[in-house]
């Protein structure tokens, strides 16, 4: 069995390893804005999708018209 010391200085070499409440914070931090920042980008891209599927249908239903008439 390992000696109290070699116990105590195995934890405190391991210490160093464990985030502390201010890492976490910045991290919590950057999470929330990466999350910000992908939540618009979703936003874009379904009104994007949105505005392009309305143009095609137009488009589609235009020429079927002037096809058929």
């Amino acid at each position: 069995m390992a000696s109290l010391e070699e116990r105590v200085s195995r934890l405190e070499a391991a210490q160093e390893n464990l985030a502390t409440k201010s890492d976490l914070t910045d991290l919590k931090t950057g999470l929330k804005a990466d999350l910000a920042k992908a939540r618009i980008e979703i936003i874009a891209w379904t009104v994007g999708v949105g505005i392009g599927v309305i143009i095609l249908n137009s488009s589609v239903t235009f020429i079927a018209v002037r096809l058929m008439g």
